[in-house]
């Protein structure tokens, strides 16, 4: 996700020493009917303070983190109070049936998360 005209989904860090004014931004995706499967979209490093044993194996799809593909993935609530725990802040929040058109279950319910660190 982007933030303040970069791609990485932080701020420029001129000086290249701190992290001042860095704005850490999170997706989180979850198909709640399996607290298993969910996706995470963010530059790996944050995934990795977040997952810090998130298998290689899992990061697809450009370097975002996906539990199906991990072998011992926590349950997304999980992921969410560590990801508290850590100073981010839930900004946004939805969720809603499943998409018939892309072949989901309308018993299905997904959720997006966008998580929000602000570093001083």
């Amino acid at each position: 996700m982007a933030s303040e005209g970069t791609a990485t989904g932080a701020t420029a860090n001129t000086s290249g020493e701190s992290n001042t004014g860095r704005i850490d931004v999170v997706s989180l995706i979850v198909l709640v009917s399996y607290p298993k499967h969910y996706r995470i979209f963010a530059e790996k490093e944050l995934v990795l303070e977040i997952l810090p044993n998130a298998s290689d194996s899992a990061f697809v799809w450009f370097g975002n983190y996906s539990a199906e593909k991990d072998e011992h993935p926590l349950v997304y609530m999980d992921v969410i109070s560590k990801m508290i725990r850590l100073g981010y802040q839930i900004s946004a929040a939805t969720g809603g049936g499943g998409n018939p058109a892309i072949g989901d279950n309308m018993s299905t319910h997904t959720s997006h998360y966008i998580l929000v660190r602000k570093r001083a």
